[in-house]
């Protein structure tokens, strides 16, 4: 992005790999990415996602699926949709990690 703003730029990366936010990786047949797992802000036109800045430089719009909810499993199985947004986390926290979980969450 800043080179697209005419910017000297130079890009290091940490990983033994490049990617960075691209990067993944096969262990024991298992898929692991670095990136996100969540993409958010894609079908913005004005976005903060700097992904989709790439996309509007390089003039690709792609097809995009937007959603409210998405697939939770907890440590112990149990599966439920959660909303997307702060609307009912308090609630989800309050089910599934108790009547202090809101508060400690709020603490970190």
């Amino acid at each position: 992005l800043t080179s697209h703003c005419g910017l000297k730029t130079i890009v290091l990366e940490s990983h033994d790999a490049p990617g960075g936010a691209a990067h993944s990786w096969v262990r024991n047949g298992f898929h692991f990415e670095s990136g996100p797992s969540l993409y958010s802000g894609f079908s913005m036109d004005e976005s903060p996602n700097p992904l989709k800045n790439i996309f509007q430089i390089i003039e690709e719009e792609p097809e995009w699926i937007t959603y409210d909810r998405w697939g939770t499993v907890l440590p112990n199985g149990e599966r439920f949709a959660a909303k997307i947004g702060p609307e009912e986390f308090g609630d989800v926290l309050r089910q599934h990690g108790g009547p202090e979980a809101e508060e400690q969450f709020a603490a970190l």
